[in-house]
């Protein structure tokens, strides 16, 4: 497969469970709290694909099919995105009440959700091939090394959250541990 093709199927994937998303918040599925149920499943969604994001590399080092890594770009922007997506329906499940949401935000599990979708900002601005030119390769991969403290922040964000699957929780911790100690043992294993 092409890397166009893979980023294609990547976009295609990411793009899914928003497309269900919506289609069932216009269909009236969601009859109790469909804004609370949309903020719930746009952060899952969120958290899930910063998660795939990160286990691209360990996934490529393990097995060595690297016709996986074109899906990266994709993968991160979805899961940036679907961060952004959350941040808005929260504000509209309030009906964007902006002294209530300023009171609501100095809430820890907010602020550190706050804290990552403020951290993908600038990896999403930047996830272009002009901005990986103007920057140059290594301040480039520096920016985006605030994938891990985004991750960090929204994997606490959703363990601080009540009524979500815990299960789920302890897969991504797993994983989440598993690229940082790939990404460490790249920076830090002696060079041969």
């Amino acid at each position: 497969m092409t890397p166009g093709r893979t980023e294609a199927l990547a976009w295609t994937i990411v793009g899914a469970p928003f497309a269900l998303l919506v289609g069932n918040l216009l269909a009236g599925t969601y009859d109790v709290s469909p804004w609370r149920i949309a903020v719930q499943e746009s952060g899952l969604w969120a958290l899930r694909w910063t998660t795939v994001t990160l286990m691209v590399s360990p996934f490529v080092a393990l097995t060595g099919m690297r016709a996986v890594e074109p899906s990266r770009r994709a993968l991160g922007l979805g899961s940036a995105l679907y961060g952004f997506v959350h941040l808005w329906f929260w504000m509209r499940q309030y009906a964007f009440d902006w002294p209530f949401l300023f009171d609501e935000i100095v809430r820890v599990f907010l602020l550190l959700g706050l804290a990552a979708t403020l951290l993908m900002t600038p990896l999403a601005a930047t996830s272009n091939d002009f901005s990986r030119r103007r920057l140059g390769m290594d301040r480039w991969r520096r920016l985006h090394l605030l994938i891990y403290p985004a991750a960090a922040a929204a994997w606490f964000h959703y363990s601080l959250s009540i009524r979500l699957d815990r299960r789920e929780l302890y897969v991504h911790a797993a994983c989440l541990l598993v690229a940082f100690g790939q990404r460490l043992y790249r920076e830090f294993a002696p060079r041969r």
